[in-house]
């Protein structure tokens, strides 16, 4: 099967988070018996669960049109509890702001301020409501090159070009917001003098965007974005008690699987890629190989042949407090341990434990998961902006 691109050519950025990740856990994965991971260095900070938009993929959408909007703040953490999360990560952690949508928090730049100050940080946000004011500061409290403590990457939710955004935001004018919320980033950003931060666009692969999707190299180019994050689609939060019951208790019939026709699918990443390599975008995709992409919207993919190791390297922070590995295993509670006691306790490491046995059905579909099975290296499709010699390797190596 021939490939307009290489599939496993990677941007320096990705290479070496995924590398660190690896190297941070390969002992403690492949060693410790009694599943100790070592200190934390990518925190997951999901300050509200509140949004602006009602997407049709969100795994929250059923709360935000069900419970009222008076009441969806309460329980959460306060501003004074979130700068003391914050003061608990490690010196050379990563912290990713996520949501909901971060801004909906009035306090949200003073907790960025806070975290910027002391780690290297990331946000994740549908960019609507980040003014120029705000895109300004953004910029402000980056550091003028990659890894340097302050805010290195931005990642803005967009699903298709202007239309289609806008139907599956269920707001009209939302693509228009959030690319001038990512076009701000970069005028000041380069006004600036700096590199960072690092502009990637989410993207869910989904069936109401597919046939525009190779439009979006395009749209992340005009605006200045670096990176094309292309993310599988997963309904695995439709379930009610996913967090709070055994993982293992879930089978693959208890949600609902995206499906997407084979030869539909594959044609337009195809496109996507040929598109994103002639502008000069990075297209990032999860770590598998191109056809276990495909394989996720088909029949699905073997859970055997991949693995976790962001559970032994993460740690997820919900809006009221919850500390979790991943999202389908609660460990306990900000608001009665430190993260210090919660990442080594005991239901963590039962959890890693177990994890690392064998996967559950409803790891189907994250992005952190990684591949391990019989392709040639072990590496995600990805494209680099970078032009290199071209290989022999097919996209759907196994």
């Amino acid at each position: 099967m021939g490939a307009s691109a290489d599939p496993n050519k990677r941007g320096f950025i990705t290479s070496l988070y995924r590398a660190v990740t690896r190297s941070y856990t390969e002992l403690p994965y492949r060693l410790s018996r009694g599943a100790y991971g070592p200190p934390t260095w990518h925190y997951y900070f999901e300050v509200t669960r509140r949004c602006n938009l009602r997407c049709k993929m969100c795994q929250y959408i059923d709360w935000l049109q069900t419970v009222p909007t008076r009441i969806q703040a309460d329980g959460e953490l306060t501003t004074e509890e979130w700068l003391n999360v914050i003061d608990q990560t490690g010196r050379w952690s990563l912290i990713t702001f996520t949501g909901g949508e971060v801004f909906v928090r009035k306090d949200f730049m003073q907790i960025l301020e806070h975290a910027c100050s002391k780690r290297r940080v990331h946000f994740i946000s549908n960019a609507t409501m980040l003014t120029e004011e705000r895109a300004k500061r953004c910029v402000e409290l980056a550091p003028k090159w990659f890894g340097g403590r302050g805010f290195n990457f931005a990642g803005i939710s967009i699903d298709g070009t202007r239309d289609v955004h806008d139907v599956i935001r269920a707001q009209k004018g939302s693509f228009d917001k959030s690319i001038h919320g990512i076009k701000m980033l970069s005028k000041y950003r380069n006004e600036m003098g700096k590199k960072s931060p690092l502009i990637h666009i989410n993207t869910v692969i989904q069936d109401e965007s597919l046939d525009c999707l190779p439009e979006m190299p395009k749209i992340a180019q005009e605006c200045g974005a670096n990176v094309l994050n292309l993310l599988t689609e997963t309904r695995v939060h439709d379930l009610p008690e996913l967090g709070h019951v055994d993982p293992s208790s879930f089978s693959r019939d208890d949600f609902r699987q995206p499906r997407i026709d084979r030869k539909r699918l594959e044609d337009s990443l195809r496109a996507t890629m040929a598109e994103a390599k002639k502008l000069g975008i990075e297209v990032r995709m999860p770590r598998m190989p191109f056809e276990e992409v495909i394989n996720h919207y088909d029949q699905g993919y073997n859970l055997r042949e991949f693995e976790c190791r962001s559970i032994w390297s993460t740690l997820i922070v919900g809006a009221k407090g919850g500390v979790y590995p991943c999202w389908i295993q609660k460990v306990g509670n900000v608001r009665e341990h430190s993260l210090k006691e919660l990442r080594n306790n005991e239901i963590m490491r039962a959890f890693r434990q177990k994890r690392r046995e064998s996967g559950f059905a409803v790891c189907r579909g994250c992005c952190e998961i990684e591949y391990r099975g019989k392709a040639a290296d072990d590496k995600p499709a990805v494209i680099s902006p970078t032009p290199e010699p071209e290989n022999e390797e097919s996209l759907a190596a196994k």
